[in-house]
């Protein structure tokens, strides 16, 4: 899926977006991440929508959902079933529900089509039975003469037709519930996977029935059963057992079921029926998901649900994580291109039961399930995202109830050549950097020392506030790297840096003058000017510390050369007897603000 577009469900009144093989989306909790996840829930499934799932706000009261995708990049296999209703390789997918004053739903599937602009090269065309008017049109050369006109002769004149010309016209249509349309897409659309984050996470790890782990292991059998010929020496085997049973004709079948089924035809005589007993093979993806049994050893062997939640959460990710490397290994070897129905997971808060070292690792895990299935993650956790990857990333936000959940995504590059390189090169320097998706305001800082004694300063006079994040930039210089992220993401911010004035005596014609030293100078001061011109007024504030910070802090230059200016800084101010400056302390209140 590439692209979705959901409205008129629940908090979401109308929002579209861009989807990656991995997308994250991030916000505050009740401004609707799980109403997109359960939309896509509902589209996946056949199920109707109830009069909950309706749009409503103070002034409004929606009777209508609408809820589209759009596929590319379609297997072979796919494009064989699909490719009716997909335009240029591309399927977009429809799903209408809509609900009446008596509270009754019903689902209208619309499809995108590519048709052939005369009406009579349409499947739909109403007088195809008419010879008297057929005969008159070019496509009379590939019908009989003689006999009825049927829906599918005809159907196959437009095939025959439209294969021996090459300057038919073709225009883009909308079409509500062509035929077969609601079969195959419930047949051959991805499999469609949620896990809730409210979830009891021991439902999501029984090894039988719906539970995500029991389907997903059922997967990885089928995968493998389709594979490997002792299953399929298994699968004639039991071919066999039902040919032995039922036999070819009535006449063969075994005996002894020909009786039994005699017997209960007599005691059944009144009802004048008659019985027939078959043997249905079973399913070996569905003998896996019914009977598969799974414990874990940790000094204490125990079935999966005795565990901790976190050591279950690990296991489904595991299991998805070998599952993802045998598809890809076996579309290596086959090379062939082929592809089985993909799948698409949506998790809300993987990071549930898991402590920050698990966090990362999961992340990395389902950026590698993500290279053969897609994902979908919604996260409270900066472990969970990069921000080198910001093209990945959703942030969700409901501004009020009339408004609705909006979505905030950034497609377009913010960088090239050496800033990006420049901009890549942070995630080395500042791991904590994902952390300003998650704030209320972020607060960008030249280095270590801001980024200490800001939290300290705060929290002496009483005005440290958790939703605010500090983001130690590593230089001067990369403050507008972060800026430009902020910015796109509509992330309110302030930027404090130093002035960094040209001492005279690095002048021309200063003491200490020399091309060099004057303009590496000038360098941080022009700086100054490529901060201001990349503030956007309407999120974002800067202010520019006179000179240096460490003045303003009243930290001594021999303080500086012991301690260093951070330990220096925090030595100074950790002592609740030292007064703060009135200038810090106007900008402890802004910072807090």
């Amino acid at each position: 899926m590439r692209w979705l577009h959901i409205k008129g469900f629940k908090s979401v009144r109308d929002i579209d977006f861009e989807v990656d093989d991995f997308t994250c989306f991030i916000g505050q909790n009740n401004h609707g991440k799980s109403n997109i996840f359960q939309a896509l829930d509902l589209f996946f499934s056949s199920g109707a929508a109830h009069a909950e799932h309706f749009f409503r706000s103070p002034t409004t009261i929606e009777r209508d959902i609408t809820i589209e995708a759009r596929f590319m990049e379609l297997s072979p296999e796919e494009m064989e079933k699909l490719n009716p209703w997909c335009v240029d390789g591309t399927l977009t997918v429809s799903k209408k529900y809509s609900i009446d004053v008596e509270g009754k739903t019903q689902i209208i599937y619309d499809a995108i089509m590519r048709v052939p602009k005369n009406e009579w090269l349409n499947e739909e065309f109403e007088n195809y039975h008419d010879r008297s008017i057929v005969e008159g049109l070019p496509i009379y050369d590939f019908i009989p003469e003689k006999g009825r006109i049927t829906k599918q002769i005809y159907k196959d004149a437009i095939q025959k037709y439209i294969e021996s010309h090459t300057d038919i016209e073709y225009h883009e249509e909308k079409r509500s519930n062509p035929a077969g349309y609601k079969q195959v897409l419930d047949g051959y659309l991805p499999e469609f996977y949620l896990v809730p984050a409210v979830r009891d996470v021991t439902d999501e790890v029984k090894p039988s029935g719906a539970a995500l782990f029991s389907r997903i292991l059922s997967v990885i059998v089928g995968h493998i059963a389709k594979h490997n010929p002792a299953f399929e020496r298994l699968v004639t085997a039991v071919q066999e057992i039902k040919k032995l049973i039922e036999g070819e004709t009535p006449e063969t079948k075994l005996v002894e079921i020909r009786q039994l089924e005699s017997k209960l035809e007599q005691e059944l005589k009144p009802w004048n029926i008659k019985l027939n007993i078959g043997v249905e093979i079973p399913d070996v993806e569905r003998v896996f998901q019914l009977g598969t049994n799974v414990s874990l050893d940790d000094g204490i062997p125990t079935g999966i649900s005795e565990k901790g939640h976190g050591l279950q959460r690990s296991l489904i990710f595991a299991l998805m994580r070998v599952w993802s490397s045998v598809l890809k290994e076996s579309r290596i070897e086959e090379d062939s291109g082929h592809k089985e129905r993909s799948h698409f997971f949506a998790f809300e808060e993987p990071e549930l039961f898991l402590h920050p070292q698990m966090c990362r690792a999961t992340f990395e895990s389902l950026k590698k399930i993500s290279e053969t299935d897609q994902i979908f993650i919604c996260t409270h956790s900066p472990h969970l995202i990069d921000m080198e990857d910001y093209k990945s990333i959703i942030i969700v936000r409901k501004p009020d109830l009339e408004t609705g959940t909006k979505i905030q995504q950034v497609r377009e590059e913010l960088y090239d050549g050496e800033k990006k390189r420049q901009f890549n090169m942070i995630r080395y320097f500042n791991p904590d950097r994902n952390e300003l998706f998650f704030a209320r305001k972020t607060i960008l800082v030249e280095g270590a020392t801001e980024k200490v004694i800001l939290p300290l300063l705060s929290r002496r006079l009483d005005l440290f506030d958790h939703s605010v994040s500090i983001i130690d930039c590593g230089s001067k210089f990369n403050l507008t790297l972060f800026m430009v992220v902020l910015n796109a993401f509509r992330i309110p911010y302030i930027v404090i840096h130093d002035e960094d004035p040209i001492a005279p005596e690095f002048m021309p014609g200063g003491l200490k003058y020399t091309p060099e030293l004057y303009a590496d100078a000038n360098r941080n001061y022009i700086e100054n000017r490529k901060i201001s011109e990349t503030c956007d007024p309407e999120i974002g504030n800067i202010i520019m510390i006179p000179d240096k910070f460490e003045k303003l802090l009243g930290v001594t230059d021999s303080q500086v050369k012991k301690l260093g200016k951070p330990f220096a800084a925090v030595e100074k101010y950790a002592n609740d007897a030292e007064p703060i400056p009135r200038a810090l302390v106007e900008l402890i209140k802004e910072v807090n603000k």
